[in-house]
Protein backbone atom coordinates (compact mmCIF):
# COMPACT_ATOMS: atom_id res chain seq x y z
CA UNK A 1 0.00 0.00 0.00
CA UNK A 2 2.83 2.05 1.15
CA UNK A 3 4.23 1.57 -2.57
CA UNK A 4 1.05 2.01 -4.27
CA UNK A 5 0.79 5.60 -2.36
CA UNK A 6 4.48 6.79 -3.53
CA UNK A 7 3.44 6.23 -7.21
CA UNK A 8 0.63 8.21 -6.53
CA UNK A 9 2.00 10.96 -4.76
CA UNK A 10 4.67 11.45 -7.34
CA UNK A 11 2.16 10.77 -10.53
CA UNK A 12 0.48 14.11 -8.70
CA UNK A 13 3.67 16.01 -7.53
CA UNK A 14 5.04 15.27 -11.65
CA UNK A 15 1.09 16.88 -12.99
CA UNK A 16 1.65 19.46 -10.79
CA UNK A 17 4.83 20.51 -11.97
CA UNK A 18 3.93 20.19 -15.56
CA UNK A 19 1.31 22.43 -15.04
CA UNK A 20 3.30 24.84 -13.53
CA UNK A 21 6.18 24.69 -15.73
CA UNK A 22 3.04 25.18 -18.12
CA UNK A 23 1.82 28.15 -16.65
CA UNK A 24 4.87 30.27 -17.05
CA UNK A 25 5.72 28.56 -20.82
CA UNK A 26 5.02 31.95 -22.86
CA UNK A 27 6.04 34.81 -20.47
CA UNK A 28 4.58 38.27 -22.30
CA UNK A 29 1.43 36.21 -23.63
CA UNK A 30 -1.96 36.98 -21.89
CA UNK A 31 -4.04 33.52 -21.23
CA UNK A 32 -7.82 32.91 -21.94
CA UNK A 33 -10.05 34.96 -20.11
CA UNK A 34 -11.84 31.22 -18.64
CA UNK A 35 -8.01 30.11 -17.89
CA UNK A 36 -8.13 27.60 -14.53
CA UNK A 37 -4.63 26.74 -12.86
CA UNK A 38 -5.09 22.83 -12.93
CA UNK A 39 -7.63 22.61 -16.28
CA UNK A 40 -6.88 25.25 -17.99
CA UNK A 41 -9.18 26.33 -20.48
CA UNK A 42 -10.38 22.83 -20.47
CA UNK A 43 -13.72 22.67 -18.41
CA UNK A 44 -14.84 27.05 -20.48
CA UNK A 45 -14.57 24.57 -24.09
CA UNK A 46 -15.97 21.73 -22.90
CA UNK A 47 -19.13 23.72 -21.43
CA UNK A 48 -19.62 25.43 -24.51
CA UNK A 49 -19.10 22.29 -26.91
CA UNK A 50 -22.13 20.71 -24.51
CA UNK A 51 -24.60 23.52 -24.04
CA UNK A 52 -24.49 24.70 -27.90
CA UNK A 53 -23.99 22.24 -30.56
CA UNK A 54 -23.47 24.89 -33.51
CA UNK A 55 -21.14 26.49 -31.52
CA UNK A 56 -17.23 26.61 -32.80
CA UNK A 57 -14.33 27.96 -31.03
CA UNK A 58 -13.95 30.68 -34.18
CA UNK A 59 -15.57 33.23 -32.80
CA UNK A 60 -13.65 32.51 -29.39
CA UNK A 61 -10.90 33.58 -31.03
CA UNK A 62 -12.15 36.66 -32.35
CA UNK A 63 -13.72 37.70 -29.02
CA UNK A 64 -10.12 36.67 -26.90
CA UNK A 65 -8.07 39.04 -29.45
CA UNK A 66 -10.64 41.95 -29.44
CA UNK A 67 -10.56 41.94 -25.09
CA UNK A 68 -6.80 42.00 -25.61
CA UNK A 69 -6.41 44.71 -27.46
CA UNK A 70 -5.63 42.59 -30.76
CA UNK A 71 -2.34 40.92 -28.89
CA UNK A 72 -2.01 37.30 -28.84
CA UNK A 73 -3.41 35.14 -26.21
CA UNK A 74 -2.60 31.72 -25.17
CA UNK A 75 -5.02 28.92 -24.06
CA UNK A 76 -4.28 24.95 -22.69
CA UNK A 77 -6.10 22.55 -22.56
CA UNK A 78 -5.86 18.83 -20.58
CA UNK A 79 -2.91 19.94 -18.21
CA UNK A 80 -0.06 19.90 -20.51
CA UNK A 81 -1.19 21.14 -24.23
CA UNK A 82 -0.19 24.91 -24.48
CA UNK A 83 -1.46 26.99 -27.63
CA UNK A 84 -0.63 30.66 -28.54
CA UNK A 85 -3.00 32.24 -31.36
CA UNK A 86 -1.45 34.97 -32.92
CA UNK A 87 -3.03 37.48 -35.30
CA UNK A 88 -0.92 40.67 -36.18
CA UNK A 89 0.65 40.46 -40.04
CA UNK A 90 4.63 40.03 -38.65
CA UNK A 91 3.60 37.05 -36.71
CA UNK A 92 1.31 35.67 -39.53
CA UNK A 93 4.34 35.95 -41.81
CA UNK A 94 7.01 34.80 -38.74
CA UNK A 95 4.39 31.48 -38.98
CA UNK A 96 3.93 30.58 -42.61
CA UNK A 97 7.34 31.99 -44.53
CA UNK A 98 10.38 33.72 -42.29
CA UNK A 99 10.55 30.93 -39.79
CA UNK A 100 8.42 28.19 -41.46
CA UNK A 101 10.62 25.43 -41.28
CA UNK A 102 10.40 25.74 -37.14
CA UNK A 103 6.48 24.94 -37.46
CA UNK A 104 5.06 21.29 -38.39
CA UNK A 105 1.38 19.75 -38.54
CA UNK A 106 1.25 18.70 -35.51
CA UNK A 107 1.04 14.93 -34.53
CA UNK A 108 -1.90 15.14 -32.90
CA UNK A 109 -3.71 17.10 -35.74
CA UNK A 110 -2.48 14.18 -38.11
CA UNK A 111 -3.91 11.53 -35.63
CA UNK A 112 -7.19 13.41 -35.74
CA UNK A 113 -7.99 13.28 -39.69
CA UNK A 114 -5.65 10.15 -40.47
CA UNK A 115 -8.63 7.99 -41.24
CA UNK A 116 -10.03 10.50 -43.52
CA UNK A 117 -7.66 12.49 -44.95
CA UNK A 118 -4.27 9.99 -44.36
CA UNK A 119 -1.06 11.68 -45.32
CA UNK A 120 -2.60 14.06 -47.74
CA UNK A 121 -1.40 17.17 -48.45
CA UNK A 122 -3.22 18.80 -45.93
CA UNK A 123 -2.34 16.54 -43.22
CA UNK A 124 1.56 15.79 -44.35
CA UNK A 125 4.70 17.46 -43.44
CA UNK A 126 8.28 17.54 -44.91
CA UNK A 127 8.58 15.39 -48.48
CA UNK A 128 5.16 14.09 -48.29
CA UNK A 129 4.24 17.43 -48.50
CA UNK A 130 6.16 18.61 -51.03
CA UNK A 131 5.95 16.02 -53.64
CA UNK A 132 2.09 16.32 -53.57
CA UNK A 133 2.31 20.22 -53.75
CA UNK A 134 4.71 20.14 -56.55
CA UNK A 135 2.82 17.69 -59.16
CA UNK A 136 -0.53 19.25 -58.24
CA UNK A 137 0.85 22.54 -58.98
CA UNK A 138 0.74 21.75 -62.52
CA UNK A 139 -3.04 21.76 -62.77
CA UNK A 140 -3.34 25.58 -61.64
CA UNK A 141 -1.40 27.42 -63.97
CA UNK A 142 -3.20 29.92 -66.23
CA UNK A 143 -3.55 27.72 -69.27
CA UNK A 144 -5.52 25.03 -67.36
CA UNK A 145 -7.71 28.08 -66.06
CA UNK A 146 -8.23 29.46 -69.82
CA UNK A 147 -8.82 26.74 -71.65
CA UNK A 148 -10.12 24.19 -69.20
CA UNK A 149 -11.61 25.52 -65.76
CA UNK A 150 -13.60 28.85 -66.78
CA UNK A 151 -15.30 26.74 -69.31
CA UNK A 152 -16.13 23.54 -66.53
CA UNK A 153 -17.29 26.77 -63.96
CA UNK A 154 -19.28 28.35 -66.59
CA UNK A 155 -21.60 25.24 -67.74
CA UNK A 156 -22.32 24.20 -64.00
CA UNK A 157 -23.31 27.34 -63.21
CA UNK A 158 -25.81 27.58 -65.76
CA UNK A 159 -26.85 23.98 -64.31
CA UNK A 160 -27.27 26.13 -61.04
CA UNK A 161 -29.34 28.58 -62.10
CA UNK A 162 -31.85 26.11 -64.07
CA UNK A 163 -32.59 24.33 -60.73
CA UNK A 164 -32.45 27.48 -58.60
CA UNK A 165 -35.40 28.73 -60.92
CA UNK A 166 -37.60 25.81 -60.47
CA UNK A 167 -38.24 27.72 -57.19
CA UNK A 168 -38.39 31.20 -58.07
CA UNK A 169 -41.05 32.99 -55.27
CA UNK A 170 -40.26 30.32 -52.66
CA UNK A 171 -37.50 29.88 -49.93
CA UNK A 172 -34.38 27.72 -50.24
CA UNK A 173 -31.99 26.48 -48.28
CA UNK A 174 -29.03 27.81 -50.30
CA UNK A 175 -25.71 26.82 -48.90
CA UNK A 176 -26.65 22.95 -50.12
CA UNK A 177 -26.10 24.12 -53.61
CA UNK A 178 -23.16 25.67 -52.99
CA UNK A 179 -21.63 22.87 -52.07
CA UNK A 180 -23.33 20.67 -55.02
CA UNK A 181 -22.29 23.09 -57.31
CA UNK A 182 -18.67 22.95 -56.23
CA UNK A 183 -18.64 18.69 -55.69
CA UNK A 184 -19.69 18.86 -59.70
CA UNK A 185 -17.25 21.53 -60.63
CA UNK A 186 -14.04 20.13 -58.73
CA UNK A 187 -14.71 16.56 -59.90
CA UNK A 188 -14.62 17.84 -63.58
CA UNK A 189 -11.38 20.02 -62.93
CA UNK A 190 -8.95 17.60 -60.83
CA UNK A 191 -10.59 14.13 -61.57
CA UNK A 192 -12.55 14.21 -64.98
CA UNK A 193 -15.65 12.49 -63.15
CA UNK A 194 -19.30 13.70 -64.82
CA UNK A 195 -20.97 13.38 -61.83
CA UNK A 196 -24.36 15.53 -60.79
CA UNK A 197 -25.22 16.23 -57.53
CA UNK A 198 -26.63 19.47 -58.27
CA UNK A 199 -29.78 17.16 -59.95
CA UNK A 200 -29.87 14.99 -56.42
CA UNK A 201 -28.01 11.93 -57.34
CA UNK A 202 -28.18 9.23 -54.54
CA UNK A 203 -24.68 8.16 -54.37
CA UNK A 204 -23.09 11.80 -54.87
CA UNK A 205 -25.34 13.09 -52.17
CA UNK A 206 -24.85 10.10 -49.88
CA UNK A 207 -20.87 10.51 -49.67
CA UNK A 208 -21.56 14.48 -49.44
CA UNK A 209 -23.45 13.99 -46.41
CA UNK A 210 -21.04 11.06 -44.97
CA UNK A 211 -18.63 13.68 -45.74
CA UNK A 212 -19.68 16.46 -44.02
CA UNK A 213 -20.60 14.06 -41.08
CA UNK A 214 -17.35 12.74 -41.01
CA UNK A 215 -15.31 16.05 -40.45
CA UNK A 216 -17.84 17.59 -38.06
CA UNK A 217 -17.48 14.11 -36.11
CA UNK A 218 -13.70 14.35 -36.22
CA UNK A 219 -13.35 17.95 -34.98
CA UNK A 220 -14.85 17.16 -31.85
CA UNK A 221 -11.95 15.36 -30.96
CA UNK A 222 -10.00 18.22 -30.22
CA UNK A 223 -11.96 18.36 -26.84
CA UNK A 224 -12.18 14.93 -26.21
CA UNK A 225 -8.89 13.68 -24.55
CA UNK A 226 -9.26 9.87 -24.46
CA UNK A 227 -11.02 9.86 -28.30
CA UNK A 228 -8.76 6.93 -29.18
CA UNK A 229 -10.28 4.47 -26.16
CA UNK A 230 -14.39 6.08 -27.54
CA UNK A 231 -13.11 5.09 -30.86
CA UNK A 232 -11.64 1.84 -29.98
CA UNK A 233 -15.08 0.95 -27.90
CA UNK A 234 -16.98 2.76 -30.35
CA UNK A 235 -18.52 4.40 -27.03
CA UNK A 236 -19.23 7.40 -27.97
CA UNK A 237 -21.82 9.16 -30.82
CA UNK A 238 -19.03 10.98 -32.28
CA UNK A 239 -17.15 7.99 -33.30
CA UNK A 240 -19.83 5.92 -34.05
CA UNK A 241 -20.83 9.01 -36.83
CA UNK A 242 -17.24 8.67 -38.16
CA UNK A 243 -17.29 4.91 -38.51
CA UNK A 244 -20.20 5.11 -40.37
CA UNK A 245 -19.44 7.59 -42.18
CA UNK A 246 -15.98 6.51 -43.55
CA UNK A 247 -17.70 3.21 -44.66
CA UNK A 248 -19.79 5.33 -47.14
CA UNK A 249 -16.83 7.49 -48.10
CA UNK A 250 -14.39 4.72 -48.89
CA UNK A 251 -17.07 2.52 -51.00
CA UNK A 252 -17.32 5.63 -53.46
CA UNK A 253 -14.10 7.00 -53.19
CA UNK A 254 -12.19 3.25 -53.97
CA UNK A 255 -15.26 2.96 -56.77
CA UNK A 256 -13.44 6.28 -58.18
CA UNK A 257 -9.59 4.58 -57.36
CA UNK A 258 -10.38 1.37 -59.12
CA UNK A 259 -11.05 3.50 -62.40
CA UNK A 260 -7.47 5.21 -62.23
CA UNK A 261 -5.05 1.86 -61.21
CA UNK A 262 -5.38 -1.71 -60.28
CA UNK A 263 -5.06 -3.78 -57.56
CA UNK A 264 -1.03 -3.05 -57.51
CA UNK A 265 -1.41 1.27 -57.74
CA UNK A 266 -0.68 0.33 -62.07
CA UNK A 267 -2.15 3.28 -63.74
CA UNK A 268 -4.51 2.08 -66.14
CA UNK A 269 -4.02 3.28 -70.01
CA UNK A 270 -3.59 7.04 -68.39
CA UNK A 271 -2.96 9.68 -71.39
CA UNK A 272 0.01 11.35 -71.38
CA UNK A 273 -1.63 15.06 -72.16
CA UNK A 274 -4.28 13.91 -69.16
CA UNK A 275 -3.97 17.43 -66.95
CA UNK A 276 -6.15 16.43 -64.72
CA UNK A 277 -4.94 16.34 -61.29
CA UNK A 278 -5.49 11.85 -61.22
CA UNK A 279 -3.09 12.15 -64.26
CA UNK A 280 -0.37 14.53 -63.25
CA UNK A 281 0.01 12.17 -60.53
CA UNK A 282 -0.11 8.93 -62.10
CA UNK A 283 2.56 10.59 -65.13
CA UNK A 284 4.59 11.47 -62.13
CA UNK A 285 4.32 8.12 -60.54
CA UNK A 286 5.49 6.62 -64.17
CA UNK A 287 8.13 9.07 -64.41
CA UNK A 288 9.32 8.04 -61.33
CA UNK A 289 9.06 3.92 -62.03
CA UNK A 290 7.03 3.65 -59.09
CA UNK A 291 3.28 2.80 -58.15
CA UNK A 292 1.31 4.50 -55.78
CA UNK A 293 -1.09 2.69 -53.58
CA UNK A 294 -5.06 2.53 -53.59
CA UNK A 295 -5.01 4.98 -50.56
CA UNK A 296 -2.91 7.18 -51.75
CA UNK A 297 -4.71 7.77 -54.43
CA UNK A 298 -8.05 8.17 -52.58
CA UNK A 299 -6.24 10.63 -49.54
CA UNK A 300 -5.09 12.57 -52.42
CA UNK A 301 -8.87 12.74 -53.93
CA UNK A 302 -10.45 13.54 -50.89
CA UNK A 303 -7.77 16.27 -50.00
CA UNK A 304 -8.67 18.00 -52.70
CA UNK A 305 -12.32 17.82 -52.65
CA UNK A 306 -12.31 19.37 -49.34
CA UNK A 307 -10.43 21.92 -50.73
CA UNK A 308 -12.07 22.53 -54.31
CA UNK A 309 -15.88 21.52 -52.60
CA UNK A 310 -15.89 23.00 -49.10
CA UNK A 311 -14.00 26.25 -49.26
CA UNK A 312 -15.85 28.39 -52.52
CA UNK A 313 -18.78 26.45 -51.47
CA UNK A 314 -18.47 28.25 -47.97
CA UNK A 315 -17.57 31.17 -49.77
CA UNK A 316 -20.38 31.91 -51.94
CA UNK A 317 -22.77 31.02 -48.92
CA UNK A 318 -21.20 33.97 -47.05
CA UNK A 319 -21.81 36.06 -49.95
CA UNK A 320 -25.53 35.51 -50.09
CA UNK A 321 -25.48 35.71 -45.92
CA UNK A 322 -24.31 39.27 -46.63
CA UNK A 323 -25.94 40.21 -50.38
CA UNK A 324 -29.24 39.71 -48.13
CA UNK A 325 -29.02 41.49 -45.24
CA UNK A 326 -30.73 44.52 -45.84
CA UNK A 327 -27.89 47.17 -44.85
CA UNK A 328 -26.22 45.92 -48.07
CA UNK A 329 -28.81 44.58 -50.56
CA UNK A 330 -28.23 47.43 -52.97
CA UNK A 331 -24.58 45.30 -53.69
CA UNK A 332 -26.77 42.80 -55.58
CA UNK A 333 -27.85 45.77 -58.28
CA UNK A 334 -23.67 46.49 -58.63
CA UNK A 335 -23.26 42.63 -59.07
CA UNK A 336 -25.86 42.54 -61.92
CA UNK A 337 -24.93 45.60 -63.54
CA UNK A 338 -21.25 43.80 -63.67
CA UNK A 339 -22.73 40.61 -65.13
CA UNK A 340 -25.05 42.72 -68.05
CA UNK A 341 -22.20 44.11 -68.69
CA UNK A 342 -19.92 40.48 -69.18
CA UNK A 343 -23.12 38.57 -70.80
CA UNK A 344 -23.58 41.15 -73.41
CA UNK A 345 -27.13 39.54 -74.96
CA UNK A 346 -26.52 35.81 -74.40
CA UNK A 347 -27.52 35.31 -70.70
CA UNK A 348 -27.63 31.21 -71.29
CA UNK A 349 -24.08 30.80 -72.81
CA UNK A 350 -21.31 29.94 -69.80
CA UNK A 351 -18.53 32.77 -68.93
CA UNK A 352 -15.35 32.56 -70.32
CA UNK A 353 -12.00 33.46 -69.03
CA UNK A 354 -11.57 36.29 -71.48
CA UNK A 355 -15.24 37.32 -71.06
CA UNK A 356 -13.93 38.57 -66.88
CA UNK A 357 -10.64 39.59 -67.34
CA UNK A 358 -10.00 43.04 -66.09
CA UNK A 359 -13.61 43.93 -66.44
CA UNK A 360 -15.24 42.34 -63.30
CA UNK A 361 -14.28 44.47 -60.20
CA UNK A 362 -17.21 43.91 -58.18
CA UNK A 363 -18.14 40.16 -58.08
CA UNK A 364 -13.90 39.23 -56.91
CA UNK A 365 -14.68 42.55 -54.07
CA UNK A 366 -17.90 40.95 -53.42
CA UNK A 367 -16.17 37.23 -52.58
CA UNK A 368 -13.36 38.69 -51.08
CA UNK A 369 -15.36 40.62 -48.88
CA UNK A 370 -17.22 37.74 -47.78
CA UNK A 371 -14.03 35.72 -46.74
CA UNK A 372 -12.59 38.62 -45.03
CA UNK A 373 -15.51 38.21 -42.95
CA UNK A 374 -16.08 34.47 -42.61
CA UNK A 375 -12.81 32.96 -43.76
CA UNK A 376 -13.51 29.37 -45.14
CA UNK A 377 -10.28 27.85 -42.11
CA UNK A 378 -11.27 30.93 -39.85
CA UNK A 379 -8.12 29.30 -37.71
CA UNK A 380 -5.09 26.87 -38.06
CA UNK A 381 -2.47 25.13 -35.98
CA UNK A 382 0.93 24.01 -35.90
CA UNK A 383 3.65 22.83 -33.28
CA UNK A 384 6.98 24.93 -32.62
CA UNK A 385 10.11 22.45 -33.04
CA UNK A 386 12.44 24.86 -32.42
CA UNK A 387 12.43 27.91 -30.38
CA UNK A 388 11.55 30.38 -32.02
CA UNK A 389 11.17 34.92 -31.39
CA UNK A 390 8.17 36.08 -32.56
CA UNK A 391 8.03 39.84 -33.97
CA UNK A 392 5.60 41.01 -31.16
CA UNK A 393 8.22 40.34 -28.33
CA UNK A 394 7.29 36.63 -26.96
CA UNK A 395 9.40 33.71 -27.00
CA UNK A 396 7.83 30.48 -28.22
CA UNK A 397 9.27 27.22 -26.83
CA UNK A 398 9.24 24.12 -28.62
CA UNK A 399 6.64 21.85 -28.41
CA UNK A 400 4.36 24.95 -28.12
CA UNK A 401 1.19 25.16 -30.54
CA UNK A 402 0.94 28.23 -32.60
CA UNK A 403 -2.07 29.14 -33.74
CA UNK A 404 -2.98 31.95 -36.65
CA UNK A 405 -5.97 33.28 -37.00
CA UNK A 406 -7.38 34.47 -40.14
CA UNK A 407 -10.88 35.60 -38.70
CA UNK A 408 -9.27 38.04 -36.18
CA UNK A 409 -6.39 39.43 -38.57
CA UNK A 410 -9.03 39.97 -41.13
CA UNK A 411 -10.97 42.24 -38.23
CA UNK A 412 -8.30 44.39 -37.18
CA UNK A 413 -9.21 48.13 -37.16
CA UNK A 414 -5.73 48.96 -37.29
CA UNK A 415 -5.63 46.80 -40.63
CA UNK A 416 -9.14 47.43 -42.01
CA UNK A 417 -10.17 50.72 -40.40
CA UNK A 418 -13.06 51.36 -37.71
CA UNK A 419 -15.53 49.56 -40.36
CA UNK A 420 -13.68 45.92 -40.13
CA UNK A 421 -17.06 44.54 -38.82
CA UNK A 422 -19.17 45.52 -41.61
CA UNK A 423 -19.31 44.38 -45.39
CA UNK A 424 -18.21 46.86 -47.56
CA UNK A 425 -16.53 45.28 -51.25
CA UNK A 426 -15.65 49.07 -51.92
CA UNK A 427 -12.49 48.16 -49.90
CA UNK A 428 -11.33 46.64 -52.64
CA UNK A 429 -11.86 48.75 -55.62
CA UNK A 430 -9.34 51.47 -56.35
CA UNK A 431 -10.48 54.24 -57.86
CA UNK A 432 -9.65 53.22 -61.18
CA UNK A 433 -11.70 49.97 -61.17
CA UNK A 434 -9.18 47.62 -60.10
CA UNK A 435 -8.44 45.38 -57.60
CA UNK A 436 -6.45 46.65 -54.53
CA UNK A 437 -3.09 45.16 -54.21
CA UNK A 438 -2.91 47.02 -50.73
CA UNK A 439 -3.54 43.91 -48.83
CA UNK A 440 -0.82 40.95 -48.94
CA UNK A 441 -1.40 37.54 -47.99
CA UNK A 442 -0.49 38.25 -44.57
CA UNK A 443 -2.72 41.47 -43.71
CA UNK A 444 -5.36 39.19 -45.65
CA UNK A 445 -4.23 35.45 -44.52
CA UNK A 446 -7.71 33.92 -46.09
CA UNK A 447 -5.51 32.16 -48.30
CA UNK A 448 -2.75 30.89 -46.17
CA UNK A 449 0.44 32.54 -47.43
CA UNK A 450 3.99 31.78 -47.83
CA UNK A 451 5.21 28.05 -49.48
CA UNK A 452 1.67 26.52 -47.93
CA UNK A 453 0.10 29.50 -49.70
CA UNK A 454 -3.46 27.95 -51.42
CA UNK A 455 -2.93 26.53 -54.97
CA UNK A 456 -6.25 27.16 -55.90
CA UNK A 457 -6.63 30.24 -54.68
CA UNK A 458 -7.08 32.06 -58.72
CA UNK A 459 -9.33 28.74 -59.41
CA UNK A 460 -11.56 29.48 -56.25
CA UNK A 461 -11.57 33.69 -57.33
CA UNK A 462 -12.54 32.54 -60.65
CA UNK A 463 -15.29 30.12 -59.68
CA UNK A 464 -17.03 32.06 -57.46
CA UNK A 465 -17.19 35.13 -59.72
CA UNK A 466 -18.38 33.07 -62.40
CA UNK A 467 -20.91 31.57 -59.90
CA UNK A 468 -22.19 35.15 -58.63
CA UNK A 469 -22.58 36.71 -62.08
CA UNK A 470 -24.68 34.38 -63.53
CA UNK A 471 -26.41 34.12 -60.48
CA UNK A 472 -26.95 37.83 -60.67
CA UNK A 473 -27.77 37.94 -64.31
CA UNK A 474 -30.73 35.86 -63.19
CA UNK A 475 -31.67 35.93 -59.99
CA UNK A 476 -32.22 38.24 -56.85
CA UNK A 477 -32.42 37.07 -53.29
CA UNK A 478 -33.89 37.91 -50.22
CA UNK A 479 -33.65 36.86 -46.72
CA UNK A 480 -36.37 34.50 -45.38
CA UNK A 481 -38.63 36.05 -42.11
CA UNK A 482 -38.41 32.50 -40.96
CA UNK A 483 -34.73 31.61 -41.34
CA UNK A 484 -32.60 30.55 -39.08
CA UNK A 485 -29.51 33.03 -38.05
CA UNK A 486 -26.53 32.03 -40.17
CA UNK A 487 -24.92 30.80 -37.73
CA UNK A 488 -21.25 28.88 -37.75
CA UNK A 489 -21.09 25.21 -37.07
CA UNK A 490 -18.61 23.19 -35.98
CA UNK A 491 -16.01 21.37 -39.18
CA UNK A 492 -13.32 21.64 -40.55
CA UNK A 493 -14.13 24.40 -42.42
CA UNK A 494 -16.66 27.31 -41.79
CA UNK A 495 -20.41 25.89 -42.35
CA UNK A 496 -23.54 27.60 -40.83
CA UNK A 497 -26.21 25.49 -38.96
CA UNK A 498 -29.02 24.00 -41.45
CA UNK A 499 -32.20 26.46 -41.57
CA UNK A 500 -30.43 29.15 -43.26
CA UNK A 501 -33.19 29.93 -45.45
CA UNK A 502 -33.62 32.97 -48.44
CA UNK A 503 -36.50 33.49 -50.79
CA UNK A 504 -35.28 33.42 -54.67
CA UNK A 505 -36.82 35.54 -57.57
CA UNK A 506 -36.36 35.57 -61.44
CA UNK A 507 -34.71 39.01 -62.45
CA UNK A 508 -38.26 39.34 -64.08
CA UNK A 509 -40.15 39.16 -61.09
CA UNK A 510 -37.63 41.31 -58.81
CA UNK A 511 -39.55 41.12 -55.45
CA UNK A 512 -41.83 44.19 -54.46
Amino acid sequence: MLVFLSLVAGAVLLLLWKVAARGNAVPGVLWHPEHQFFWGSTPYFLRRVMRDKATTTYEEHLRCHRANGWRPYGKSMFADRVLVHVLAPSDVKHVLKDAFPRFEKAQQFQDIFAQLLGDGIFNSNGLRWKEQRIVASHLFNRRQLRDRMSHVFGTHAQQLVRVLKESDGRSVEVQPFFYHFTFDAINSVAFNRHVNSLLGNPEDMAFQEAFDACQRAMVSRFVVPFWKVCRAFQSSAAERVITESLKVIDEYVYRVVDGYVDAQGRARDTAEDDQTLTGLFLQHAQEEGKAYPREFIRNMILNFVIAGRDTTASGLTSCVEYLTDPRYQHWQGKLRAEAMSVFGSSLSDPLTYDDLADKTPVSEAVFLEALRLHPPVPSNEKICVETSEFPSGFTLPKGVFIGWCPISTNRMPAIWGENADGFDPARWITPAGAITTQYDDYTYPTFNAGPRLCLGKNMAILEAKIALLTLFAHLSFTRCPESMPPKPVMSVTWQIVKGFRVVVHLVENPPQ
